[in-house]
């Protein structure tokens, strides 16, 4: 790490699709689950080598992430919210996070939720760690979420809010009271003792196969599910395209995402309603808005105006013509 230039980014946002494509190089697509208004905020610290991310969501949602190639994230929850999925394994405060960007994570949150981590090359996160070797790196690559202790938790936890906090205040001084390097090596420092300190609590490794193939099952349902969303397919449609039995596929589901695979199809088709709505041009809705609105449903699944209507603003707060008019405001 040798560059101390750096430059702070904080984005509110009022649309989920627009908080996921922020993060430049990231592979990202998030799925509204939860009903009513979505707010959310992205903060980046952005140097040469690193990038200190903190993120804030409202509900719940389902998010597919693939980090930059070659990079490693390390992070932390700071919510005190029950329930949320990293990979299908439960992540709270006492948990570490640890991506990789060789492969997609799936992250399902139960309401609101704050991030923070750090992302960098894997080399250089790697070098970092004298003591460790090849092994427990790839233990922890495969398991995604580590088990800390409360007050370990709480240490990085309280780390990386200060780092955030200290390189906001040193941003568009001239003379920056503390080194952003620093605080990124601190970082991996605290990572390491925090890993040192719970060595063998994450023994997980005989049962990775298993979790990886319900991974594989709910990533190729999920696939099914987006190529055919706008046709008439049922449950038992995915489970022949995955080549396993309905209680599998809603076991696998259940496990990976607390959610079913019935009610995961329905968030699917209103989330594509919903960003179809706003790409179309505003020439064409103000045109025929209500067609539009009718023959998009019909696209996404959707039989019954009516009911899709009543089910997109439960979804999303509000009604699909309330969309309309907001995107042709925002042309």
């Amino acid at each position: 790490m040798h560059s101390d230039h750096f430059s702070v980014h904080a984005v509110q946002f009022s649309d989920v699709d627009e908080q996921a494509s922020m993060l430049t190089g990231w592979e990202q697509e998030y799925q509204q689950l939860g009903s009513g208004r979505f707010d959310g905020a992205l903060g980046m610290v952005q140097t040469e080598d690193f990038c200190f991310i903190r993120e804030r969501t409202n509900t719940a949602l389902h998010e597919r992430m693939v980090p930059p190639p070659g990079q490693m994230v390390i992070g932390i929850c700071n919510s005190s919210e029950r329930g949320h999925l990293l990979n299908g394994r439960p992540l709270g405060q006492d948990q570490l996070i640890v991506l990789d960007g060789s492969r997609a994570h799936h992250i399902r949150t139960t309401g609101p939720i704050e991030l923070m981590g750090i992302s960098m090359q894997r080399d250089l996160f790697l070098s970092q760690l004298h003591e460790q070797d090849d092994a427990s790196v790839r233990k922890w690559l495969d398991l995604s979420v580590l088990q800390l202790d409360a007050a370990t938790a709480g240490m990085l936890r309280h780390y990386f809010s200060l780092a955030f906090d200290l390189l906001n205040t040193a941003q568009g001084k001239t003379v920056h009271p503390i080194s952003p390097r620093a605080l990124a090596s601190t970082v991996i420092s605290n990572v390491a003792l925090a890993l040192s300190l719970n060595h063998g609590s994450n023994d997980l490794e005989s049962t990775l196969p298993s979790r990886q193939r319900r991974e594989r099952i709910v990533q190729n349902a999920i696939d099914y599910m987006r190529a055919h969303a706008g046709e008439e397919i049922g449950i038992l449609d995915v489970c022949r395209a995955t080549h396993v039995s309905r209680r599998t596929l809603q076991y696998c589901f259940e496990e990976r995402l607390d959610i079913s695979p019935l009610q995961y199809l329905k968030a699917l088709r209103l989330n594509a309603a919903h960003r179809e709505i706003k790409r179309r041009t505003g020439e064409d809705r103000a045109h025929d808005r209500h067609a539009t609105i009718g023959n998009l449903a019909a696209l996404c699944g959707f039989n019954h105006p009516s009911r899709f209507a009543s089910e997109y603003k439960k979804m999303f707060g509000v009604l699909p013509s309330e969309t309309v008019l907001r995107a042709v405001s925002d042309a």
